[in-house]
């Protein structure tokens, strides 16, 4: 039996609808309404793979059913460093070139935070870890998403930023003998 893993991006966030890079804080609640609602919808999973952030668990507890809800660590969302909770507008104001330079090279974190290329490292070898038979569903963070992406397609992360991940979008990666990305 192959491996199937559906990312669900996590409700959206106040911080999404301002263009802010998020905090840990909750999904708004009218986003929620409509997890639960996606939840039978959504063929039943083993279990629910969750990253640790509250948006993702508040999430993964919507769409849960009564499945059991796992924790992963390495689902985490992006260290965005000292740009945490500040708006993309305000960075283009007030640093702009630290900015441009994170946008156009992977492997720069001016923010003090983590790289693209480190986030797909890090996504990337989880994905090469797993092999439990079976689907699941994986709520975790936009550009996690992005980075599972770019893994299952062996896609340069150059490409990154050429991905748009929306709050309650499904994603379905499949295993057999390889990532394939399932559309």
């Amino acid at each position: 039996m192959p491996i199937r893993l559906s990312f669900i991006c996590h409700a959206r966030t106040q911080a999404q609808r301002l263009t802010r890079f998020a905090l840990d804080e909750p999904a708004e609640p009218k986003s929620l309404e409509k997890a639960a609602l996606m939840a039978s919808a959504l063929k039943k999973p083993v279990r629910i793979l969750c990253a640790p952030e509250t948006r993702t668990l508040q999430t993964a507890q919507a769409l849960s059913r009564e499945i059991e809800i796992e924790i992963v660590p390495q689902l985490e969302d992006y260290d965005m460093g000292d740009w945490k909770g500040q708006s993309l507008p305000d960075l283009q104001h007030s640093i702009p070139e630290r900015l441009t330079e994170w946008i156009n090279n992977p492997n720069a974190a001016p923010h003090g935070g983590e790289s693209v290329q480190g986030l797909c490292l890090r996504v990337g070898t989880w994905l090469d870890s797993f092999r439990e038979e079976g689907h699941f569903a994986v709520v975790t963070h936009p550009f996690v998403i992005r980075a599972a992406i770019l893994h299952a397609l062996t896609a340069s992360t150059a490409s990154f930023n050429l991905i748009d991940v929306e709050p309650l979008s499904i994603v379905d990666l499949r295993y057999t003998e390889r990532w394939r990305l399932r559309v």
